[in-house]
């Protein structure tokens, strides 16, 4: 980004601040209605949102229900604008995260990271694998944007995600919802709080969900593109036998089966089956065999908190993860083979532990803490084919029982299977100190941080001979911000932070050369701000972060299927700004919009596959203007109950997949709505109440891209995945 387009960032950024400060100077008012407190833990603490020196979202289990958010993917419509989700086109439920862009291209790698930590009540998701996962009762999901290394660690160069659960309540409760909708959706959700007893509270969540796949698959039998079926369930006990002491475990296990997206081509170059731009409902050939993906993984947590004394809180976080996947890919001709299917089986184990100490006095705030992770990891692929492609052994696409390795081009070649193996050891201490002076009447607080890293990574990749590497790394990362508290409800920060993301060994490569960490740098100001009585706030930050050995892909010019990662020569610079802005204006009406700004620079990169010739890439997952609008209104109560309306959209700017080759980009815009009764009485016959919701999402229809990547380089072809099209349902939830 030029330097001149920053500095005009900066003073569009210090003009809003001085507008903010008039108006919360000028306007005041004796209005009662105001905007929720928001609570978020992004400094492992409990504060206001607006009292952290953080870039960040959050989103509470009513915004969630709103917006018919049940997993990760259901933010991949772009609600929170620097926030980009997005599939493998092989596997759905392992799902790219990036933050303010830049993301690997293959997340289905086991030896190598992502860049956005996921955590789930605080323990580090090592997969992404597990995406797909029904999430249980959740209190709020908080979204940190930017470089996070000091308190969450390695794999954080674009931010966090925290996923927060609901602790059992202790007092009687039940929930019951049913959703339907189309292509044959269901949904149930089931919650059990149960009574406290003997100082134990007890909760249990059952969720499934299943719907037809709307790509029809023309073979006889076969499933159809992006059906699923999910099953999952969540036991939540806490435990307080002292008033100064409570244990909080759980256990989650789910099921997660789901059919590939459908893969078009949005350019065909050998005019073998043509170019394919708009949406296809049914497959361009029968595809057979289809089998979904099946995702199984399980989780226990403990978490020990003992307030020592009044200023101290001794916080443990124990935590066994494990995943299983057995992966069925049928790509359907869009790399030319009808017929090739890409197999895997991985499975996975974690182990972590971490120890925080949380502390405070007058004019501190500090926390130190100790963090272990061990994850094993293998992996089993194997391509074959199941139809005769060029009718080698009989009439031209004729089955192939059981699918053979033979060398579809009938040169002799067999494809051999492949194995991995991979072992990861990280262990980090780590401290924030936050410090506000007497001399500045306690406005101004100065945030210190530090942490370091050790990383142990070993792999291995067996397929006609053994290859084998071996990393060992340290890193330190640090973070200082500066907060000044202008008046009680407007603040402005600067902050300074680095990240990095670890190596690793593309297994696809030829060699098995191994890429080193990734190195992220950022400089931000911010500003946070309540004015109108608490009825209108506004978040800013304007930003720059370097990238430095940026983990970088080359496909092979001929064979799609070998590639290499590199680091990369040069320095790769991504800056923006990001608005947040949320006002209640009357009585029941809220009304939010968020705006996120990027700016890539990209050098070119010298090419190793083709002896060093420069090469164009690009920042993924980047859009140079993405924003959403969020409109609710609660009617006045009547008798009957609560009428609700929620209408959102949101708009995303055109971007790349992935950082190499031919590109396919794609803008777009999403209309999403939901008109819900709640509070209706059941009167005599029961002390519960029911709502009923009727919804509808892609209300327009719209055809967009969720994924593509070009398959070859020059490509032969560019292959594309298009989002669900439009979906309405009905909701019906009983409750006491």
């Amino acid at each position: 980004m030029k330097a001149t387009n920053f500095s005009s960032l900066i003073v569009i950024f210090l003009s809003t601040a001085s507008s903010i400060a008039l108006a919360q100077m000028e306007v005041e008012s004796a209005y009662k209605h105001s905007l929720e407190e928001v609570t978020v833990t992004a400094q492992k603490r409990l504060e206001s949102m607006q009292d952290a020196p953080i870039a960040m979202s959050a989103m509470s289990s009513a915004q969630l229900e709103l917006l018919s958010i049940t997993d990760l993917g259901g933010l991949s419509d772009g609600i929170i604008p620097s926030l980009r989700i997005m599939p493998i086109g092989s596997t759905p439920s392992n799902l790219i995260i990036s933050i303010r862009g830049n993301a690997p291209s293959d997340a289905s790698e086991v030896t190598r990271d992502g860049s956005v930590g996921v955590y789930l009540d605080g323990v580090y998701l090592a997969r992404s694998h597990g995406f797909g996962l029904e999430l249980a009762d959740l209190e709020r999901i908080e979204v940190l944007r930017g470089p996070q290394g000091t308190l969450f660690g390695r794999n954080s160069i674009g931010g966090a995600v925290s996923l927060v659960s609901k602790k059992p309540s202790g007092d009687l409760g039940f929930k019951q919802v049913v959703s339907l909708g189309r292509f044959n959706e269901l949904r149930t959700v089931t919650r059990l709080d149960l009574p406290e007893v003997a100082g134990v509270r007890v909760k249990l969540d059952y969720l499934h969900s299943e719907r037809d796949g709307w790509v029809n698959n023309t073979a006889p039998d076969e499933v159809d593109y992006n059906a699923y079926n999910k099953d999952g369930g969540k036991l939540s006990v806490n435990w307080q036998p002292r008033e100064e002491l409570s244990v909080d475990y759980s256990y989650d296990n789910s099921t997660v089966e789901m059919v590939q997206d459908y893969m078009q081509f949005y350019k065909d170059n050998l005019g073998v089956f043509g170019d394919e731009p708009d949406r296809l409902t049914e497959t361009r050939l029968p595809v057979t065999p289809l089998k979904p993906t099946v995702v199984e993984q399980e989780g226990h947590s403990a978490v020990l908190t003992w307030v020592a004394f009044e200023q101290l809180t001794i916080k443990s976080i124990s935590a066994v993860r494990n995943i299983k996947e057995d992966s069925q890919s049928n790509y359907a001709g869009v790399l030319y083979f009808n017929g090739l299917l890409d197999l895997s089986i991985m499975a996975q184990e974690q182990y972590s532990q971490e120890l925080q100490l949380i502390g405070s006095s007058q004019n501190t705030d500090w926390v130190a803490g100790l963090y272990y992770l061990k994850e094993d990891v293998e992996k089993a692929l194997q391509d074959s084919f199941s139809l005769d492609i060029f009718g080698i052994f009989g009439p031209v696409l004729s089955p192939i029982d059981p699918p053979t390795t033979f060398d579809a081009l009938g040169v002799g070649a067999v494809l051999v299977p492949r194995v991995v193996k991979a072992e990861a050891r990280s262990t980090a201490v780590y401290g924030q100190f936050a410090w506000q002076p007497n001399s500045f009447d306690e406005r101004m607080e100065l945030t210190l941080g530090g942490r370091y890293t050790e990383d142990k990574k070993t792999a291995s990749r067996f397929e006609t001979s053994l290859s084998q590497s071996n990393q060992d790394s340290e890193n330190f990362d640090g973070s200082v911000a500066l907060q000044y508290q202008w008046l009680p409800d407007l603040s402005t920060y600067l902050k300074w932070g680095t990240a990095y993301k670890a190596g690793g060994v593309n297994t696809r490569s030829t060699s098995f050369g191994p890429f080193e960490e990734e190195l992220a740098e950022t400089w931000e100001i911010g500003l946070k701000s309540e004015l109108w009585g608490h009825r209108a706030r506004i978040n800013m930050a304007v930003f720059t972060t370097d990238y430095e050995d940026m983990q970088l892909d080359f496909s092979h010019p001929t064979i799609p299927t070998l590639v290499e990662t590199i680091n990369a020569s040069e320095t790769v610079e991504v800056s923006g700004a990001e608005l947040e802005i949320t006002v209640s204006p009357m009585a029941g009406l809220l009304v939010g919009l968020s705006y996120a700004y990027l700016d890539s620079d990209m050098p070119l990169q010298p090419n190793p596959i083709t002896g060093g010739t420069l090469k164009q890439f690009f920042v993924p997952q980047a859009p140079q203007h993405a924003g959403s609008l969020t409109v609710d209104y609660t009617f006045e109560p009547q008798s009957y109950g609560e009428l609700a309306l929620h209408v959102d959209i949101t708009s995303t700017d055109d971007y790349s997949y992935v950082p190499f080759g031919e590109q396919r980009t794609d803008a777009y815009s999403l209309l999403n709505a939901r008109l819900e009764l709640s509070r209706i009485s059941l009167g005599g016959i029961s002390e519960g109440r029911i709502k009923a919701s009727i919804w509808t999402k892609n209300l327009l229809d719209e055809e967009y891209v969720i994924y593509a990547f070009p398959v070859g380089d020059p490509a032969v072809s560019v292959a594309q995945a298009f989002g669900t099209p439009r979906t309405m349902g009905m909701d019906i939830s009983y409750m006491f």
